[in-house]
């Protein structure tokens, strides 16, 4: 399949209650140094319950490029996602949560390697901003951390991602909307890339209980594509995590009994994991999950006002 070059984009950004950061994120996405090939920045909307609409219509009438698209009812991110791949034609279309905030150059880092023939999708590397001071924040450190060195090494997608506009839709049953993306492309004979340098800031739970429901959360999703299609997950396989630990500690040192409280508790996730999965069959649950509130926020300022 031929380069891609400096083909146009659009891209949807997947909005439940993100009135904290909706803002920031449409800002850090339109001061990207290649913004003038964005030819179409859609906010799906999903059940909201805030002003993040008022907030995305107010940014609107002052920027032609932003769309709203409203779903009344919130039924997952999949079917958010095929809400915008429905309405798009750009070549290329990138997929973004609502809960972070673009680096700058982030965008042209994860839209160059699509110039190459052959390359079908791009992922993003998300750092987040929670404090390593708390037991919680030093954990979510630890996980991207870890996320980040195994995607050098085999592509592991999450948070944002830009992809060719191959296919029409995503299987809404699936809990993964990046390891449902990377099935299609992969389907369409393309390979994947993971970007180091496109880093977009996200922020992960404050509580004990809320990151040990979105550990849950995550790993049955990765389950369900390794069960359902037979794809290998990266972050599953325990010689990689085993591998990108080793040299994390190398090279940092972090507190080895904050490790091994860490490790206790992903443990704990996984097993809940596959008994949700394999036992209870109750994974569907995750399909449409409880926000977590305390992601929602990344930066000590006011929450923007419709003007």
């Amino acid at each position: 399949m031929s380069s891609l070059g400096d083909s146009s984009i659009a891209i949807g950004v997947m909005a439940y209650n993100e009135e904290a950061n909706i803002i920031n994120l449409l800002d850090s996405i339109l001061t990207q140094d290649v913004a003038d090939r964005i030819t179409r920045l859609i906010v799906v909307a999903s059940g909201c319950t805030d002003q993040t609409c008022e907030l995305v219509e107010a940014y609107a009438r002052r920027e032609p490029r932003v769309e709203l698209v409203t779903e009344g009812e919130r039924a997952g991110k999949i079917a958010a996602i095929n809400t915008f791949l429905s309405v798009v034609t750009e070549p290329v279309v990138l997929v973004s949560c609502g809960d972070l905030v673009f680096e700058s150059g982030s965008l042209r880092a994860l839209l160059t390697p699509l110039g190459q023939a052959g390359v079908g999708m791009t992922g993003a590397h998300p750092v987040p901003v929670n404090s390593k001071e708390t037991f919680v924040g030093f954990a979510v450190q630890l996980m991207w951390a870890l996320h980040d060195r195994i995607a050098r090494a085999q592509p592991k997608m999450g948070e944002l991602v830009a992809f060719r506009n191959v296919f029409e839709r995503l299987d809404v049953a699936a809990l993964c909307d990046e390891l449902s993306i990377e099935k299609k492309i992969r389907d369409a004979g393309l390979s994947i890339v993971y970007a180091p340098e496109a880093k977009i800031r996200n922020k992960g739970p404050e509580t004990l209980r809320d990151f040990m429901r979105q550990r849950i959360r995550w790993n049955a999703a990765n389950l369900q594509i390794v069960s359902d299609h037979g794809m290998e997950v990266s972050t599953l396989r325990a010689d990689r995590v085993l591998a990108a630990l080793l040299a994390l500690v190398r090279e940092e040192r972090p507190p080895l009994h904050m490790l091994a409280a860490v490790a206790a508790v992903e443990l704990y996730c996984r097993i809940r994991a596959h008994v949700d999965y394999f036992v209870l069959k109750t994974h569907q649950k995750h399909r449409v999950w409880k926000p977590l509130e305390s992601t929602k926020k990344l930066e000590n300022r006011p929450v923007a006002r419709p003007v």
